[in-house]
């Protein structure tokens, strides 16, 4: 195994990114995008455990910061953009010589789940598609958020200053940072409320989904997880894991497990 730093272009961007070589080439691929989270894919060490794991299991693996987080250029715009990114990222993988280039695998964690949900729509060289802790449509998701942090007048205030904030910079008398990332309230609900899990789930065709969700998650409930499931055409799983909080702490090696061995029947 090796490893490569690279740099993805991706419209008038440049993407960070880190690519896991196995020994054996050309083989097939899987793409890790990250949840939301300032620090990008360095936020927490599943990503690279993973990465290190698939690869030695025969897979050339890119991790990669979206865009305006972590070590990549640009600015978070709300799961919108980063759907562009997770397009650029597949043709960075199929254009490299060590990869299989229509034997492709992405998995997607929270908001990286929602944004590869729309991603891979109509794309053959997909062979299949993990989420992990991907809520059923960030209206709900965002709105059950604010009101577990803040109350319900916190969500009242949310919604107001967000179309205040339509003609006068709110952001500073409404501060909303999650996982290190400072939103503006009109992005919020103009962007990332309009994510529609359910719905982008029955767009994608028949292409294998393995849906992973822990039990302890307060962010996303099984539930959510549950209905985008629901809607999903086979084949399709479902994991819950038990004990696992939204980033899976100390559930690591299950989660990491169980994703590869669905992963391999697949290959």
């Amino acid at each position: 195994m090796k490893t490569e730093t690279v740099w993805i272009n991706c419209e008038d961007l440049r993407l960070y990114g880190e690519l896991y070589i196995p020994d054996h080439v050309p083989a097939p691929a899987l793409l890790i995008c990250h949840g939301m989270n300032a620090h990008g894919f360095h936020a927490i060490k599943i990503y690279e455990k993973l990465a290190k794991k698939a690869c030695e299991n025969g897979f050339v693996v890119l991790l990669f910061d979206f865009r305006g987080v972590g070590k990549s250029l640009g600015s978070f715009d709300y799961g919108f953009g980063e759907q562009t990114d997770v397009k650029c990222a597949i043709n960075y993988l199929a254009s490299r010589a060590e990869v299989v280039s229509d034997k492709i695998f992405v998995l997607g964690h929270s908001l990286g789940g929602a944004v590869s949900l729309y991603s891979v729509q109509n794309d053959k060289r997909i062979k299949g598609l993990i989420l992990w802790s991907t809520p059923n449509n960030h209206d709900y998701n965002v709105k059950k958020f604010i009101t577990r942090t803040r109350g319900k007048s916190g969500l009242y205030w949310f919604m107001l200053f967000s179309w205040i904030d339509k003609v006068f910079d709110t952001s500073k008398l409404f501060k909303l940072e999650v996982f290190g990332i400072k939103l503006r309230p009109k992005n919020v609900r103009e962007k990332l409320m309009k994510l529609n899990e359910c719905e982008a789930v029955t767009k994608l065709g028949t292409v294998p989904l393995l849906v992973v969700i822990g039990d302890a998650d307060v962010l996303v409930g099984v539930e959510e997880a549950r209905q985008v499931f629901e809607l999903a055409k086979e084949p399709k799983t479902f994991l819950t894991v038990n004990g696992a909080d939204h980033v899976y702490s100390g559930k690591e090696e299950v989660v990491i497990t169980e994703t590869l061995n669905w992963i391999k029947k697949w290959k």
